[in-house]
């Protein structure tokens, strides 16, 4: 009965946060509601099962191993095409902090690893991928994170982008070019998410496309 209650709940979490994101699929704030109602229910650990089939990311699970803290200025140091150089300009262009992406609280779990490895490495998968931040080849990127990791967060925020697009009666077709574009690019890929991408900073970004197989030169 308790485990029916649990249920209830997070399905009921789930619809709320939904309806509140189809409202408004651009807001970061419903983005985080329908993330936060997933990470717990029956989603979340598929995602979780997903990524631990991959002996990869379980053994960084095992060892509970967890990156650096980041300095910008610092990687910005780094050769000109590395991955840590472009990875600095690019949030330092954006107005973004580490603090915004890395989660201080522990990780206890095989749960809060994927939480927090798929939050801080968001932004190391768009310079790794080459996919830009605008709302076309965020859906691209989107469509490589479901691919990749099986992610429902990925699922609804492509389901909100096309019906934003039919909504305000825009083209589809640019939307899902990206989406079949970044689909297969995480198919043919190496799982990203289970490298230590932050031990090799300094490593040129071609090198690392080419060790993760992804294209070294992206149409994004």
């Amino acid at each position: 009965m308790q485990l029916k209650l649990h249920e209830r709940l997070q399905n009921l979490k789930m619809v709320t946060s939904l309806a509140t994101f189809l409202k408004d699929p651009g807001s970061l704030n419903s983005i985080f509601a329908v993330s936060n109602s997933i990470k717990d229910g029956p989603l979340g650990e598929q995602t979780v099962r997903h990524l631990l089939s991959n002996s990869q990311f379980k053994a960084l699970v095992d060892e509970g191993w967890r990156p650096d803290p980041i300095d910008l200025q610092k990687l910005q140091t780094l050769p000109e095409g590395s991955l840590g150089r472009c990875y600095a300009n690019q949030l330092i262009s954006l107005g973004i902090t580490p603090d915004t992406l890395i989660d201080p609280s522990p990780v206890t779990n095989a749960n809060e690893f994927v939480i927090h490895r798929l939050k801080e490495t968001h932004d190391i998968v768009h310079v790794l991928t080459g996919f830009g931040i605008d709302g076309i080849s965020e859906i691209g990127l989107q469509g490589f994170n479901l691919a990749q990791n099986r992610s429902p967060l990925a699922v609804m925020l492509i389901f909100g982008s096309m019906l934003s697009s039919l909504q305000n009666d825009e083209p589809l077709e640019p939307l899902l070019r990206a989406l079949a574009h970044g689909f297969q690019m995480g198919l043919d890929a190496e799982l990203v998410v289970s490298r230590k991408l932050e031990e090799g900073w300094d490593r040129p970004l071609k090198d690392w496309r080419k060790d993760l197989k992804l294209p070294l030169e992206t149409e994004a």
